[in-house]
């Protein structure tokens, strides 16, 4: 694992963010046209691109290593909320905010961004084992997700079951029983679904830049607790937790895993949700950017501090 390959990867990502701002800002896209993309990579490049990684599969993994991923990712997700209440706490935020910080400290940016980064990290292979956080994320997020951005506010919180069915958590559950049975697929079809699942890392770094350039941003450097919890999420939490998984998970690739799990910047779910179900969508925003901002330069530090 070349420490410079990775740092060359993450300087493309932010250039591509870069691009979306641009673009914006000299109106060829906007934001309805952003959003539309938003639902292309949602719901067909990604979903190709997992797909892809699984059809390609040269060496298969044993079921029990799927089993482990997954059952590392139900624990993830039922621990890290009381990481986010830990850190409520530490921050002292305000009783409205409450639910937001959890929800972003839980909910990170797995599908644009994670995807990418674990591609570039750990190789093809890496992409469909981080589908599998994807399949407990998209769960958790229409579930607790719902419920967390709900606290303190006045908006519908309601569960409902039907967003869960989704073309991600289905080729998702497709991915993992093409893989579990070894099933190859026609070379046109690989061809198809590599092709368009390879639209998926610029087109997400031109949406996070779009967003971006649709902001202020003279706002996003006005709150002093956003930059306390952007380095404690993108650094001190990632190399506070890395005892625990080296401890805990024995194997080197699924401990890598999920340390670039945890370092992920905050997921545009924390600005969707807030739009749909209340809160502060203006902190939401802010930190996803300060967050993302800081990923280029603190995933490459865990990286060199624990992987290589």
């Amino acid at each position: 694992m070349d420490i410079n390959v990775i740092i060359g990867q993450m300087v493309v990502l932010f250039v591509l963010m870069g691009l979306g701002f641009l673009l914006y800002r000299v109106n060829i896209l906007d934001l309805n046209t952003n959003s539309k993309l938003t639902s292309l990579v949602l719901s067909v490049t990604t979903p190709c691109m997992v797909l892809n990684s699984v059809l390609c599969t040269e060496k298969y993994s044993d079921s029990k290593t799927i089993f482990t991923i997954l059952g590392i990712a139900v624990i993830t997700y039922v621990i890290t909320p009381f990481i986010g209440l830990f850190i409520n706490k530490l921050l002292h935020v305000p009783s409205n905010q409450i639910g937001l910080y959890v929800f972003m400290t839980v909910f990170s940016n797995i599908g644009f961004i994670g995807y990418p980064i674990m591609k570039a990290i750990f190789g093809n292979d890496s992409v469909f084992h981080t589908s599998l956080f994807g399949m407990v994320f998209n769960i958790m997020l229409f579930t607790l997700g719902v419920y967390l951005i709900g606290i303190g506010q006045q908006g519908n919180n309601k569960l409902n079951f039907k967003n869960l069915i989704t073309p991600g958590v289905i080729c998702s559950f497709l991915a993992l029983i093409l893989y579990l049975l070894h099933i190859r697929a026609p070379k046109i079809i690989t061809d198809f679904t590599g092709m368009v699942g390879d639209m998926t890392t610029p087109l997400a770094m031109i949406i996070i830049g779009v967003t971006l350039g649709a902001m202020n941003i003279k706002d996003v450097f006005n709150e002093l607790r956003v930059y306390i919890y952007t380095i404690i999420k993108q650094l001190i939490f990632p190399v506070i937790a890395y005892p625990a998984i080296a401890f805990l998970i024995k194997d080197s690739y699924l401990r890598g895993l999920t340390l670039i799990m945890l370092s992920m910047p905050v997921g545009s779910s924390a600005v969707l949700f807030t739009n749909k179900y209340g809160g502060d969508s203006g902190l939401a925003a802010k930190t996803i950017f300060m967050t993302t901002l800081i990923s280029v330069f603190t995933i490459p530090l865990v990286v060199y501090m624990f992987l290589i």
